[in-house]
Formats: structure tokens, C-alpha cells, sequence
């Protein structure tokens, strides 16, 4: 096999997994952030009956929504980071007609994207029928 292509699969598994971690960490960060900004509110109320009374609000209840999961947001995600590495792999595809070696990679890329793809897609459906199971109490 090849030096050049074995450091281009490696290279780009390398890639894949920092975009990996990084996505982790900023999760991670996005978690401790919330948790230190709820102490700090439960802080600040001397009494269980003054935060149940903030939380009943409509202040209350905006600031809750800020916690909220959106599976919207989850989707939109897989969604574009599948459709980036489709077309990453479209063009590695495309480099292949001129040097054999980008075909690996260009097939690992594609499926990955694809794979995104499906899992948004997957996501949707799910959300979308548990939203209506516990809309018809189910």
C-alpha cells in the first residue's frame, strides 16, 4: 500500500476525530455553564416558596426554556454537518478521476456524511412521534 494514502486516511481520521472532540468539549462547556448560571439563581432565593413563585412567573418560566433540549437544534446539526461531509466526499470523489488515492478517503467521507444524513432524518421521525405520544397522553 502506498506511504501517501495510508497518511491521507490517517490525516483524515485525525480530522474526524478532533471535529469529534471538539464537539464534546463545547457540549461539556455548554453543561457547566448551565449548571454554575442554575446555582447561582437557586443562590439568590432565600426561600423554596420564593423560587417556586419566580418559576410559576412568566420571567420564570422564559428563564426554564433557556434549559430546555431542542431536538431541533440536535437535528440541525446532524443535518449539516451530514450534507458538509457528503459534498467533502463528493469532491474527493471528483479529485479520484485524476489520482487513484483520493478514492478511499472520498468513499469514507461520503458514507460518513450520509450516515449524518440518516441520523437526522432518523431524529425527525423519532421527535416527531413522541412529540404527538405525549401530546395524546401516551
Amino acid at each position: 500500500m502506498d506511504i501517501g494514502i495510508v497518511a491521507q486516511n490517517v490525516a483524515l481520521f485525525a480530522a474526524f476525530v478532533a471535529v469529534v472532540w471538539l464537539v464534546g468539549k463545547t457540549r461539556q462547556h455548554r453543561v457547566v455553564k448551565q449548571v454554575e448560571i442554575q446555582q447561582q439563581m437557586l443562590a439568590k432565593f432565600e426561600s423554596a416558596g420564593e423560587l417556586t413563585e419566580f418559576l410559576e412567573s412568566d420571567s420564570g418560566r422564559q428563564f426554564m426554556r433557556l434549559f430546555e433540549s431542542n431536538p431541533h437544534r440536535s437535528i440541525l446539526a446532524l443535518m449539516s454537518i451530514g450534507i458538509i461531509l457528503t459534498f467533502l466526499g463528493l469532491g474527493f470523489h471528483g479529485l479520484a478521476f485524476s489520482d487513484s488515492d483520493f478514492v478511499i478517503p472520498g468513499v469514507l467521507t461520503l458514507v460518513i456524511g450520509i450516515g449524518f444524513i440518516v441520523a437526522a432524518a432518523a431524529s425527525r421521525r423519532f421527535s416527531k412521534q413522541w412529540q404527538d405520544e405525549l401530546r395524546n397522553g401516551g
